[in-house]
């Protein structure tokens, strides 16, 4: 678990990104039900990160899924704020790096906004920026045309009957990692509890992409996993699970014992965790 009791506690945390030398960390505080969302920012500082704060930009309104571009001069989100003065879905907003600050967030123009809910924005390299099509639970990607963006395009083919919740895409769009529900391979608990999206990678192919491939235990469970993230020194990967002692069921709870594993990170609620990236599996 990362950073338990700051970062990851009895709250729902998920949604991370790392600035570029690793020492700045976004990440999103919600409701149980994604009724409200803020970005939290926390920093790493004499060997330990920070109690976190609401980022300048967030707090107001449903924010999520933030992403720090690879320069750092940028800041991706998805956000419900209205839009000319009307409740909106979500649309990405992106603010700008100003000074030790960020600016005020402006929503990207179409064809990124404008048909749909969008979330999970990611700039790779090139300047090419994936995103989840909310209503198609699937994700897209719009590559530069000089100063604006091109017809999105959706990156590959999906099984019928799945949906694609999170993704994270290396900046050389070498592979990507996304969090997909419905799959066979999916791993579930004993009692067959609904289905919870599982982590699978795709790795470039020529100009396309390879078949979804499972990734092992650890890294997935019985529980939900998502929103995962690779750390700037490629060292380790994070994601989102919701995995802890109430996911396998069988144990015996006292009101003492239940009240304290209800109360603390691992209760069932999103934590954030890491792994050597290594254990994924993934060609360097």
């Amino acid at each position: 678990m990362f950073a338990p009791d700051v970062i990851s506690t009895r709250d729902y945390e998920r949604d991370g990104t790392f600035s570029p030398d690793g020492n700045t960390f976004y990440f999103t505080k919600r409701t149980i039900w994604p009724y409200f969302s803020a970005i939290c920012v926390s920093h790493f500082r004499h060997g330990r990160w920070t109690e976190p704060d609401v980022a300048s930009f967030s707090g107001q309104y449903p924010d999520a899924t933030p992403f720090v571009s690879g320069d750092g001069l940028r800041l991706y989100f998805a956000s419900r704020r209205p839009v000319e003065g009307t409740p909106s879905e979500y649309n990405i907003w992106m603010v700008t790096r100003v000074g030790d600050s960020w600016s005020t967030p402006q929503r990207l123009p179409q064809p990124i906004n404008g048909r749909g809910a969008v979330i999970n924005p990611i700039e790779t390299r090139s300047g090419a920026l994936y995103f989840m099509r909310a209503n198609e639970a699937r994700l897209y990607v719009s590559r530069r045309r000089g100063a604006e963006w091109a017809e999105p395009v959706p990156v590959a083919d999906t099984t019928p009957g799945t949906a694609e919740t999170s993704a994270y895409v290396d900046p050389d769009e070498r592979y990507l990692i996304v969090a997909i529900v419905g799959r066979s391979d999916a791993l579930s608990t004993a009692e067959g509890i609904y289905p919870r999206a599982d982590l699978y990678t795709r790795e470039r192919v020529g100009d396309s992409w390879s078949a979804p491939r499972h990734l092992p235990p650890p890294i997935n469970s019985a529980a939900e996993e998502g929103s995962p993230v690779v750390s700037r020194d490629k060292r380790f990967l994070y994601f989102t699970s919701e995995r802890g002692p109430l996911t396998e069921h069988g144990t015996l709870y006292d009101a003492a014992r239940l009240e304290r594993v209800l109360h603390a990170p691992g209760n069932g609620l999103g934590d954030i965790y890491r792994i050597d990236f290594r254990a994924t599996g993934i060609r360097p």
